[in-house]
């Protein structure tokens, strides 16, 4: 029987896939032959699963409503990254850390940081040198998602965002080293947290919900004894802190939260956030920089500014489409809003900052 490729996009419940389907760390997440329901495609998107190999029947191969072949169909813009051999590179080299860096990371709880911390630095540069520029570096974290132990992946993820940002912000290089290092270890209290909270799908109890908050001050314990700068120890600490004093543990305000504290802050849940929307219609940064943008009290203004700012303007002239259909391209940016640029379509001229019921949708 024929087969063919198709966008997880546009499967059908009732297709049935011709070879088994692997997450990027080549977990296993559907067996050849499994015939595909609501539940299993949303699984696949969950997984960023780009595409499925199925049998092609009379229906798949000639119904004008059949879901088209990934040989037929424009790659979108992070479909394009996924198929370059510089993200097979990097994939490989993040893959290859990320295995080295949950054992660091352990051995960080029960040893002196003594050379772990270096060699953990290192690995960070062999990742970064697979990557041409700090936006090429966003754009090839955001296609490598799937992880199912969020906390390792994540304090990777952070610290190569916080090393984005600090090169954004000139910091020197011992700073940028000190930044990167804050990043990585902002979550080291998560591991004195039951496996089975962390990962947990439902609703969290009270209990379980103080266990999660208690995380920064779990963190600060580990590393109060080592011999790490003290902004490290305070990012692990304050990484939770907003400048309006609405974060936690200590509803700190404004300057009271140490600045490289702050830089983890943006760095944490902008991660976070684009790791929740890549399960959806696609990964774009602008709706998750909106939602950063509208929250600004909670964020050092400097930092915040310097991040958006860069990320913004690289996508300048980038093509997008809108939350209405139509397909533009991103011509100027609003310093007052800039999560909401201008976009011009073959039509019309939207300032996003002024047609608030649109939005850039995604990356094309």
């Amino acid at each position: 029987m024929k087969t063919k490729k198709v966008l997880t996009a546009n499967l059908k419940p009732g297709m049935v896939a011709a070879e088994a389907a692997y997450t990027f760390t080549n977990h296993l997440v559907i067996q050849s032959n499994t015939t595909l329901t609501d539940d299993i495609i949303d699984k696949l998107k969950y997984y960023a699963v780009k595409s499925v190999k199925i049998f092609e029947n009379d229906e798949t191969a000639d119904s004008g409503n059949s879901a088209p072949a990934t040989a037929t169909e424009t790659p979108t813009y992070f479909e394009r990254i996924q198929e370059s051999e510089e993200f097979k590179e990097f994939s490989n080299e993040f893959n290859e850390s990320l295995d080295t860096f949950k054992t660091q990371l352990n051995d960080i709880v029960v040893k002196s940081s003594d050379g772990i911390v270096d060699d953990i630095l290192g690995n960070i540069t062999k990742i970064l040198k697979r990557t041409r520029n700090p936006l090429h570096l966003l754009d090839m974290m955001q296609c490598m998602r799937g992880y199912d132990d969020l906390t390792y992946a994540h304090s990777l993820n952070v610290a190569l965002i916080c090393n984005v940002i600090g090169k954004w912000m000139r910091l020197s290089e011992n700073d940028l080293n000190v930044l990167t290092t804050a990043g990585m270890l902002h979550d080291i209290g998560k591991l004195k947290i039951p496996a089975e909270i962390i990962k947990k799908p439902g609703k969290l109890t009270d209990e379980e919900f103080q266990q999660i908050r208690n995380h920064p001050q779990y963190g600060y314990e580990i590393l109060r004894s080592k011999k790490l700068d003290s902004r490290i120890k305070l990012a692990a600490l304050q990484h939770h802190e907003r400048f309006d004093g609405s974060g936690y543990p200590k509803h700190l305000v404004g300057h009271d939260i140490d600045n490289f504290a702050s830089i983890v802050a943006i760095a944490d849940v902008y991660d976070a956030m684009t790791s929740d929307r890549c399960y959806r219609k696609g990964i774009c940064p602008f709706p998750v920089l909106e939602q950063m943008e509208l929250e600004k009290n909670g964020y050092e203004p400097g930092a915040l500014f310097t991040f958006m700012q860069h990320t913004v303007e690289a996508y300048i002239n980038t093509e997008v489409m809108l939350s209405n259909g139509e397909k533009g391209r991103v011509v100027l940016i609003n310093n007052n809003f800039l999560s909401r640029p201008i976009v011009i379509t073959k039509d019309k001229t939207y300032d996003l900052s002024k047609d608030s019921n649109i939005q850039i949708s995604s990356l094309i």
